[in-house]
């Protein structure tokens, strides 16, 4: 591998409040000696709840230990235990009763889940009604419902945000409405589920093989090409709020959707064409869907990962500044490895070079920094999420996350830009932007927002649950390279290698850009740390909040 030197930087840099002592400890090769492990074959993908998982933990711990940086678990540990649910869908039986006898459904035109941890999950006979996007936005003056009672029945929804076109260009999202083309919060499936939950719905139906719309969708990525990961036993964290969802899912095919909207005498495609306007109001069909879901559930231990160094000032150090990577990937699935040498043995290795750092400064920070690798990442967020429903230290006494997870390469070299993702939302953007040019180099928001990363990785449960975090990505404007170069390698990247076996370490691997993408994290942390004051929000969704947090 050719590297540059670590404390290269570019010009116009100068140095930020880190010693050197510290700042320089960071290196290519302390990264790659990690990644190389953690994605070898010998860890078989770091599978949740595989004999794996105890060889991952366990790197993590003897590196934390040989760093001198004592357990992060109150009780003296480095480990959290984690209690999960893992579900297995075994099949189950959808009908859909119509105005039009004419109209049946067979079981290819549909699919039926539940996140229940229950054997088997009844869905009564319901009503069907389409809610649009089933969104209620009170910032944007939305709501899909408009005050219609939809206790004890099915609600219909499209998938995404409204896409609202620009007033400007008609061809464009309206970027003060649900974020632009990137994916907001009321976009994601789960916030969906949770207002149709909280409002009485007995199942949510979605479509599915929908025609591609006017606007980009998120492209097929790890969901698409050979040897794709197949999740066979999502998992929910088991306490007080496993059966707090919807009961159940349904996926309806679109062909078969357009049949059933025309047995209520009403067209799909012109309801869907107006459900992208404030206007929008839902519309009860003459039919009624009932049927049940069976699982097979399991309980399933699992294990979180935390280390701390204890600050040093007499009060700041009972408030915490996190920084995360979770340690899990794939496993295997037959014969395949997965790897997970970017996603996230790379975020992974950089959390414990950054405890390296820190416990290097000459005097520690003033607050107390954890060091924490959640578990089950891939499963749905859910070691972060035990985490804050069942966390180590006061929520409240937690003023920031800091979390790395890596979707793209940090293996092909320096970048000019440095990505936040959910830019905008808190201070620490701020922060960001001070290091980040103080190597001379600029601050992006989201280099790919059809794909809604932001929503995808650990930091959210944590913002959540009211704490100010910080997400962000390599950039993609490469120094020496064309233009084009940083958005055709991830375009490829995420196509090829992300969620798939080929996510392995390459030989012409260049970390010198992953050594000054820490180096910002490693000042933005320290900051906060040393700072009189705590990090705010800026723009924070009014229904963005977890109910069981520190709970």
């Amino acid at each position: 591998m050719v590297c540059l030197g670590a404390g290269l930087l570019l010009v116009g840099a100068t140095h930020g409040p880190i010693p050197p002592r510290a700042r320089n400890v960071i290196t290519p090769d302390g990264l790659l000696k990690h990644i190389r492990m953690l994605a070898s074959d010998e860890f078989e993908g770091r599978g949740v709840a595989t004999p794996a998982e105890e060889k991952a933990v366990d790197y993590i711990v003897n590196a934390c230990r040989a760093m001198k940086i004592e357990p992060g678990n109150p009780d003296g540990t480095y480990i959290q235990r984690v209690a999960l649910w893992g579900i297995t869908a075994d099949g189950g039986d959808v009908v859909i009763k119509s105005g039009d006898p004419a109209f049946s459904l067979a079981a290819a035109d549909y699919t039926v889940s539940s996140a229940q941890p229950v054997a088997v999950v009844r869905i009564p006979d319901s009503q069907i009604v389409f809610v649009g996007y089933g969104v209620v936005a009170p910032e944007y003056g939305w709501d899909d419902y408009k005050g219609l009672d939809v206790k004890g029945k099915a609600v219909l929804m499209l998938g995404g945000d409204p896409p609202v076109a620009d007033p400007k260009d008609a061809t464009k999202l309206d970027p003060k409405i649900f974020l632009g083309p990137e994916v907001s919060y009321y976009g994601r499936a789960d916030t969906k589920a949770d207002i149709a939950k909280s409002r009485g719905a007995t199942a949510v139906i979605t479509l599915t093989n929908e025609p591609a719309g006017r606007f980009p969708v998120r492209p097929p990525g790890a969901r698409g090409g050979p040897n794709r990961f197949v999740v066979q036993e999502p998992m929910i964290v088991r306490d007080a709020s496993s059966t707090d969802r919807i009961a159940a899912t349904v996926a309806l095919n679109y062909e078969k959707a357009v049949a059933l909207f025309a047995a209520s005498a009403f067209d799909l495609n012109a309801l869907w064409d107006g459900a992208a306007s404030r206007q929008f109001k839902p519309v009860e069909l003459n039919a009624a869907i009932s049927g049940n879901v069976r699982n097979r559930v399991r309980a399933v231990e699992s294990k979180n990962v935390v280390a701390k160094i204890v600050g040093s000032d007499a009060m700041l150090r009972n408030e915490y500044v996190i920084y995360s990577a979770h340690w899990d990937h794939l496993g295997r699935q037959g014969e395949n490895i997965f790897h997970g040498a970017s996603d996230n043995a790379s975020g992974t290795a950089g959390v414990l070079e950054l405890a390296h750092a820190f416990s290097e400064l000459p005097k520690k920070p003033k607050r107390t920094i954890l060091f924490l690798w959640p578990t089950a990442e891939e499963r749905g967020l859910r070691g972060a999420k035990y985490y804050v429903q069942h966390p180590l230290y006061p929520l409240a006494k937690t003023v920031a996350n800091i979390n790395l997870d890596y979707f793209s390469n940090w293996g092909w070299g320096r970048t000019k830009d440095f990505s936040i993702l959910g830019q905008g939302m808190n201070s620490l953007d701020a922060l960001v932007k001070q290091a980040v040019a103080r190597q001379g180099r600029v601050v992006t928001g989201d280099t790919d927002p059809v794909e809604g990363f932001y929503w995808r990785s650990d930091h959210v449960e944590f913002a959540m649950a009211g704490i100010p975090s910080l997400a962000t990505s390599p950039g993609i404007d490469y120094v020496g390279k064309p233009a084009n170069y940083g958005e055709q390698r991830r375009s490829e990247f995420i196509s090829t290698t992300y969620h798939k076996p080929t996510d392995q370490v390459k030989p012409d691997w260049d970390l010198a850009g992953a050594v000054e993408d820490l180096d910002v994290l490693l000042e933005v942390g320290y900051r906060v740390a040393q700072a009189p004051g705590r990090p705010v929000w800026t723009h924070r969704p009014p229904f963005m909040h977890n109910l069981y947090a520190g709970k």
